[in-house]
């Protein structure tokens, strides 16, 4: 199979649509967020609120954290060009920032180990920019997909029952 080969044109066309999905997937989790808090307010104006409604308030409020989860692994997608683009630099800048770490550290005091154990802390802890490449990819397993399309449907719903308890507030 020939390899893949993509423009810089195409990739920002594809990008800028996938960040206005992105947008749009947003304004959902949104609404429904607001949704619940009308049907929140409506459940706290019939009888009060109790515990019970504290806790179907937050299970209400999981399609629209699941979506909004969903919407920023894909804003990590998109960056993903960007960030293998710049690997190469930051990884010379890292070496030679630990090969500067190492020749302070053989004329070294034992006292100013931890500012060396400092400065290798900020060096190794950002090679985890690198190791975080294949995380994004989590929000394309079928799992996470079937889970967020589903979460999609009840924000949805949540919407509109939000729209219902909106109009029960109203003439209520």
């Amino acid at each position: 199979m020939p390899p893949l080969t993509i423009s810089t044109t195409q990739l920002a066309v594809l990008e800028r649509t996938v960040r206005n999905i992105v947008r749009a997937v947003r304004r959902l989790a949104f609404a429904a967020a607001a949704g619940v808090f009308l049907i929140a307010v409506l459940l706290w104006r019939d009888d009060g609120f109790d515990g019970a409604d504290g806790v179907l308030t937050l299970l209400l409020l999981a399609p629209a954290a699941i979506v909004l989860f969903f919407a920023r692994g894909v804003l990590e997608l998109v960056a993903l060009p960007g960030r293998l683009q710049r690997i190469p630099g930051e990884g010379q800048e890292r070496l030679s920032e630990l090969a500067r770490t190492a020749d302070e550290a053989r004329g070294m005091r034992p006292r100013n180990a931890p500012l060396l154990l400092w400065r290798l802390r900020r060096s190794v802890g950002s090679l985890r920019d690198v190791a975080g490449i294949a995380l994004p990819f989590r929000v394309l397993t079928p799992g996470f997909l079937g889970l967020t399309a589903i979460a999609a449907l009840a924000c949805v719903v949540l919407v509109v029952a939000g729209l219902i308890a909106l109009i029960a507030l109203a003439t209520g």
